[in-house]
């Protein structure tokens, strides 16, 4: 059954697997810290350990996948949301969290910026393959520039109600963390035109 999958199907479903344990170190938070019961956070928790070959509808491989993001996007989206609701404080546990796992994700040393863009996206649910969302503008030994071609993400978060925003700030602390090893760092003035360097020394 596997002999249907490309590499590329395997990646786009590790992607959604991370993404899946941020969502449930940060169920485990609400629970741990009495923001919400157990039960109240499970359903939106996705504990899956099967590996793809035997879940994936193998006759509807892109449809499945694409549904798959659409879920843990919505996902966490609606649990983020419904923690900060007159809760704004809680944020910021939230994000150093985001960093935390981000940790466990850590990219080596002695990556040139292309290898750190490249690792940054086999890590980063970003839509689909096919949709394009990252293009380089140029690149060198140690700085990548991208421009975000469309926004995939917003739309999971205005749905329920939410930020954003709010997005933008748990996916930029999940990527310093996994950036904490590399000696590089990410900036973007505009959320659009983005740079990959190495961190100013003082």
């Amino acid at each position: 059954m596997s002999a249907f999958l490309a590499p590329i199907h395997f990646m786009v479903y590790g992607k959604n697997q991370l993404q899946e344990q941020l969502i449930a170190a940060i169920a485990d938070k609400a629970v741990a810290e009495g923001w919400q019961t157990e039960a109240a956070v499970e359903g939106y928790v996705h504990r899956e350990t099967q590996p793809l070959e035997n879940i994936i509808d193998l006759a509807n491989i892109h449809g499945w996948l694409s549904a798959s993001i659409e879920d843990v996007e919505h996902r966490l989206a609606a649990l983020v949301t419904e923690l900060l609701f007159g809760h704004p404080e809680r944020q910021e546990v939230l994000e150093r969290l985001a960093y935390e796992e981000g940790t466990k994700q850590a990219a080596g040393e002695g990556l040139e910026a292309g290898e750190v863009f490249q690792y940054m996206m086999t890590h980063l649910v970003d839509g689909m393959p096919c949709d394009g969302v990252n293009m380089m503008r140029d690149q060198s030994a140690d700085t990548f520039r991208w421009d975000k071609m469309a926004d995939v993400h917003s739309r999971y978060w205005t749905e329920v109600e939410g930020s954003p925003a709010v997005y933008d700030a748990l996916r930029s602390q999940f990527v310093a963390g996994m950036l904490e090893k590399t000696g590089y760092e990410v900036f973007s003035s505009n959320g659009v035109n983005y740079i990959l360097q190495k961190k100013q020394t003082a």
